[in-house]
């Protein structure tokens, strides 16, 4: 059976990649909007308190779940 891969959409959670800005590979956040190809994607911290917002090309994100 063949695997459907999921288009990283608004509201799904991801990880990085690759390093952005200050935030390492790895670096879990959710998707707030999607521009095409670039995601602004939200990073929060305990508590659910934003510490940063980064626009992200799609291609440097893993889906982490929808």
């Amino acid at each position: 059976m063949a695997t459907v891969k999921h288009a990283i959409s608004e509201h799904d959670v991801v990880t990085l990649r690759e390093p952005v800005g200050t935030w390492p590979a790895g670096t879990v956040g959710a998707v707030i909007s999607a521009y095409g190809d670039t995601m602004l994607v939200e990073i929060t911290g305990p508590g659910g308190k934003t510490l940063d917002t980064v626009q992200v090309p799609a291609d440097r994100l893993d889906l982490k779940r929808s």
